[in-house]
């Protein structure tokens, strides 16, 4: 089976490492259980529809409450989750809350659906979640056979050891379980309460994030769990050794924003298409299987430093002038010709992460981008630049820009070195090249 060909959501190759070394860490939250049904139709809630209906059901039950309800509805419509949660909580005991859990979550039509069951045959270290919900177990104690995986919450942290001192899987479920009311977590006081009073749970979470690959996925639109989460973490993010991975539908993050968060909080952003109901969470996770199973190895020595030339269009490539130039460097191999296009080809990432490989004895990449004033004007200009921008950050890939004729270059590229040549330039223009190419700082092998 041609894995690349099943979904055009592009999967990095740090995280098929890090899921191979069995050094990644799976973060779930409510999206991923978006697609599931209760018995009166209704989709499982998300964040927003699951405090609306925990609104309308202790109204229901006559609950006496503080202020207008009217005002927690708008606080809920505002975003603000957290803050309405930690009302609502102060509302109700344990008893209340497990009632009403029980009447989302032990729906006799709320059962682990295919993407449960696909993710059981990935092989994570471990999987955190912010579900309240017994899916995930289910799907694990089916695909073992009846054996049910270890689940622990916050509340286990002060009377066991830290479960990663071993090497069996377990599930770790950050807001509390179903089966444990008592221990829920609804809002700030609750997130504070574990954050800053339990030193133990504080360490975990350290210990996790610091040596663990983690994968986020099921955080989609306004999510207060991924953004108080990473709020509070952020110390911890900044001293990470590891690199994590958020699936993200796309757009939901600008370029900007994946530039900080992958600066301030080694966190890439996997873009999937949201439509037909976030099918492509599903099909993320398919292609995830598919390449482990496969077990495929990508990486390809080389003892020179790779170029590579990006441009609009590959048509008579073979004539260009600056193809000619690079082709006699020595010291240098031209190892790939891409089409901003093809960078988003989940079909060339493949060859692509080769030439960014950091495997020991391999020599770092630079990318040449060749750049017209139509350029600018194409569709896929701006993904495939933001694609590079975001490997040279991580150091992966030095870049030299080669303008074509005289316009003005876009902000986000004007920090990189650019040799301007004329619309009809020669080899006498090109050979500057050869100077520019030794003044790129390339990333020193470790």
């Amino acid at each position: 089976m041609d894995v690349a060909k099943m979904t055009n959501v592009k999967i990095p190759y740090d995280l098929i490492d890090a899921i191979k070394k069995n050094e990644c860490v799976l973060f779930v939250a409510s999206g991923l259980s978006s697609q599931i049904r209760r018995s009166d139709g209704r989709f499982l809630p998300n964040w927003t529809a699951f405090l609306t209906e925990l609104l309308e059901w202790t109204k229901y039950k006559r609950v006496s409450f503080n202020s207008d309800p009217i005002e927690i509805e708008e606080m809920i419509e505002k975003g603000n989750h957290i803050m309405a949660g930690e009302e609502l909580q102060s509302l109700l005991n344990s008893n209340e809350i497990g009632e009403f859990l029980n009447s989302i979550f032990r729906d006799p039509e709320v059962k682990p659906n295919s993407v449960h069951e696909k993710l059981t045959h990935i092989p994570f270290r471990a999987i955190l979640t912010t579900n309240y919900d017994s899916l995930l177990e289910g799907a694990y104690t089916i695909s073992s056979g009846g054996r049910t995986p270890k689940a622990y919450t916050p509340k286990d942290i002060n009377n066991i050891l830290t479960p990663l001192r071993n090497k069996d899987f377990f599930i770790f479920k950050l807001h509390g379980d179903l089966d444990r009311p008592e221990d829920i977590v609804l809002g700030s006081r609750s997130y504070n309460d574990l954050l800053y009073k339990s030193p133990e749970y504080l360490s975990f979470l350290e210990i996790l994030f610091t040596t663990q690959t983690v994968l986020f996925i099921g955080f989609g639109g306004a999510d207060p769990d991924l953004d108080y989460l990473l709020g509070k973490l952020s110390t911890i993010f900044s001293r990470t050794l590891s690199k994590h991975f958020i699936l993200s539908p796309k757009d939901k993050f600008n370029f900007t924003e994946k530039r900080r968060l992958l600066l301030d909080k080694r966190l890439e952003v996997i873009e999937y298409n949201p439509e037909n109901n976030h099918k492509g969470v599903e099909d993320f996770v398919t292609q995830l299987s598919k390449i482990i199973e496969l077990q495929n190895e990508w990486y390809i020595e080389k003892s020179e430093i790779n170029l590579m030339i990006v441009q609009d269009f590959l048509k008579d490539i073979k004539d260009d002038i600056i193809i000619n130039i690079l082709e006699d460097l020595d010291g240098y191999k031209l190892t790939r010709i891409l089409t901003f296009d093809s960078l988003l080809d989940v079909e060339n990432e493949e060859e692509f992460e080769e030439d960014l490989s950091e495997e020991e004895g391999l020599q770092p990449s630079i990318a040449i981008i060749r750049i017209t004033e139509k350029s600018l004007s194409s569709n896929s200009f701006e993904d495939g630049i933001e694609h590079l921008l975001l490997n040279e950050l991580e150091n992966k890939l030095s870049i030299l820009l080669v303008t074509i004729g005289e316009f003005e270059l876009p902000i986000k590229l004007r920090k990189f070195q650019a040799i301007n040549l004329p619309i009809d330039y020669s080899i006498s223009d090109v050979r500057v090249l050869k100077e520019a190419l030794k003044k790129i700082k390339t990333v020193p092998n470790t």
